[in-house]
Formats: C-alpha cells, structure tokens, sequence
C-alpha cells in the first residue's frame, strides 16, 4: 500500500467527520441549538428524533479527530525518519505545531463569539461540573485538547505497541476512577479541569481535559503501527475491531455499565444519549467502533472523484475549521432567533458548497508553500 493511499483515506476520514462537525456548529449558530452531554448534571434530552440524530451523527468528530491525530502523528513521524530527521527534530516539530494550535484559540474564540452577537444560544445539558463564582477564568476548547496530546505524542511515537495501548487504557480507567470519585458541585482546582476533569471553577472553563482523551491518540498511534506493520490486512483488522467495538458497546449499554450514569434509559434514544465530556467507554467505543468502519469503506471507494471535496476537506483542516467558524457566525445574522432544523440542514449544505471552494483555494495556496512553513501547519 503506497503512501498516497494511506494519506488518502486518513483525509477522506478527517473530511467526513469534519462536515458533520460543521453541522454541529450551523445547529448552534443558526438553528440555535446545541447539547452538552455532561458528567454529573442533568440532561434534558433532545427535541425529537431529528435533532437526536444531528446531534449524534457530530459525535463522530472529537473521537476521530483524536484517533486520526494520533496515527497521523505515528505515520509523519516514520516518513520524517525515513528522509533522516532525528527523533528530537520530530518531537520540536510537534510541540511547534502543538503550540501554533493554541494560538489558534484567540481566532477561534472571536468566531464563536462573532456568533453569540446574533442569537443566545439554547443549550441543553444545564451548567458545567464544578463551582464557578464569576473569578477569573481561563476558557479552553477542543483545540487546547488536540494541540496538549499532539505535544505529548510527539514524544510517544517510538513507543512499543503494547505500551501504546496500555496508555490509552490507563487514560479511561483514570478518568472513569476520577469522575465516579468526584461530586459535580465542588470546586476543582484549575489544573484538575485542565488535565482530567471537564467542568468550570474559578480559574479553568476545559471540556476536553489531556488524560479523557490522551488515550485515543495514543490508539491512533497504536492502530498507525499496525497499518505501518501490515498495511495488506489493516483495513480488514479496522472492520472487524469497529464491529466488536459496536457489540461492546450494545453490550454494556444493556448492562448500564461505562456511562458515568445508572438508569440512564428508558428507550432507544436515551439508549444512545451518551456522556462526551469526558468520553465514557460506551461513548468512546460506538464512536471509534463507527469511525473504524468508515475508514475500511474509504479505503475501498477512495478512487472516486466525487469524493474530491471531502478529501480536500480533510487536507485542509485546521483551516476549514477557522473558515466555517465564521462563516456560519456571519450566516447567523440572518436568524437571531433561530431556524428550524430544515433551514439549519439548508444553510449547512449551503456553507459546506462555499467552504469547498474556499478551502480548494487555500489547498493550492498552501501546497507553493516550502515543507517547513508555518502554512504547512494550517
């Protein structure tokens, strides 16, 4: 299997979750709805099926972002030593493009905040863990997430397999032991929320904390060596580990067990009504169970060219992440109420079409650029 097709599908993948990620955004931003599936506060549910099914088809992206980090961050670094960089030139190239993420808050957060002008959001999922008393507060994203573990697996590439997959164990057995042993009203200490426990105190509003989802890159990586080691069976090996991943899931679930929750359902909905923040084992294994099997039907269809704009997505991601930030703030204007879910998909599609030339530009802009610029970051 050629480097090409292996970066294929990884873009293919990362593009796919990405439009899915939009459409979580345009339901915040334009139809002014957005859920927050939190440990330790009560969850008020979603509307009807349909926004049901929205929001759970977004649930894809965090999980796969991280995964796809994690293996592309294993598969960089193999290429790099294959054209003679040294490990410590790899690890500074990581904490570089680590550290450029989280300048890209700063942007992030005037694109979020670009939109909350037009509308007050609807939220469902009540307050974050913790005790806030209005003090100073340092807010973080997903983007203070990907950019800590990136920095961090920059120095685990080299790890053996199995260690690999003890790391990503030990992230969700600490993090379940964290959360069952903590009380959701208490006051945590900022470092608390910023490495294991999502929620806002004085000093720290975090929702994807390092060690909850440490733990999925380091399964990129992992699942990245196999692909590096047996490239002719990998995809068959992501098919059949997403089927058992589903089953685990179906099965716990039945057992009210790896939610963060008891009795947490009462019908089929609410059977899927998951913990994300921080990602539960239920959560965490339909997702990647799902996006491992999304991976094994690109690597059989990636020759088809209308499948270009979600590829180019996906090569593009940093960039179409900031791009759709503010292009579905600036289409909120246009409802400062909100919309119905059939205006919302609508103007989706209608961002996605724009995004696509937008982000196809910038993909020719970036590719003049020389390997070690900062464009190539983007």
């Amino acid at each position: 299997m050629s480097n090409i097709q292996r970066s294929s599908n990884i873009d293919l993948l990362r593009g796919f979750i990405m439009i899915f990620m939009a459409l979580d955004h345009a339901s915040a931003m334009i139809g002014r709805v957005h859920f927050s599936e939190m440990w330790g506060v009560d969850f008020k549910g979603y509307p009807d099926i349909y926004w049901w099914f929205t929001r759970f088809i977004s649930h894809l992206c965090a999980p796969g972002f991280f995964f796809l980090m994690g293996m592309s961050i294993y598969l960089f670094s193999q290429k790099r030593l294959a054209s003679n960089w040294s490990p410590s030139k790899i690890r500074n190239y990581f904490f570089k493009r680590g550290g450029f993420i989280l300048l890209f808050m700063l942007i992030e957060f005037l694109g979020w905040g670009i939109s909350f002008l037009s509308n007050q959001l609807e939220s469902s999922g009540g307050a974050l863990p913790g005790h806030y008393t209005g003090g100073f507060l340092i807010p973080s994203t997903v983007l203070y997430g990907l950019a800590t573990c990136m920095m961090i697996g920059g120095c685990l590439w080299n790890l053996k397999n199995w260690q690999l997959l003890m790391i990503t164990i030990l992230s969700f057995v600490a993090s379940a032991f964290y959360i069952n042993q903590s009380i959701s009203t208490e006051a945590f200490h900022p470092l608390e929320h910023f490495i294991i426990v999502p929620g806002m105190s004085n000093g720290a509003m975090v929702i994807y904390p390092i060690i909850p989802w440490i733990g999925v890159t380091t399964f990129g990586m992992f699942m990245a060596q196999i692909l590096h080691k047996k490239p002719k069976h990998f995809y068959s090996i992501t098919l059949y580990l997403g089927l058992i991943f589903i089953l685990s899931f179906i099965n716990l679930r039945f057992l009210e067990w790896g939610n963060f929750q008891l009795n947490s359902y009462s019908d089929w909905i609410s059977f899927f009504t998951l913990i994300k923040y921080p990602p539960s084992i239920n959560f965490t294994l339909i997702t990647c169970g799902i996006n491992l099997i999304v991976l094994f039907l690109f690597s059989k269809i990636n020759h088809y060219d209308w499948l270009k704009p979600v590829q180019i997505f996906g090569q593009t991601a940093m960039f179409f992440y900031i791009a759709h930030l503010y292009l579905y703030a600036m289409l909120s204007f246009i409802f400062p109420k909100g919309a119905s879910i059939e205006i919302m998909y609508l103007f989706w599609i209608i961002g996605l079409f724009l995004l696509y030339f937008i982000c196809n530009a910038f993909l020719k802009f970036k590719k003049k650029k020389p390997l070690d610029s900062l464009w190539r970051m983007v």
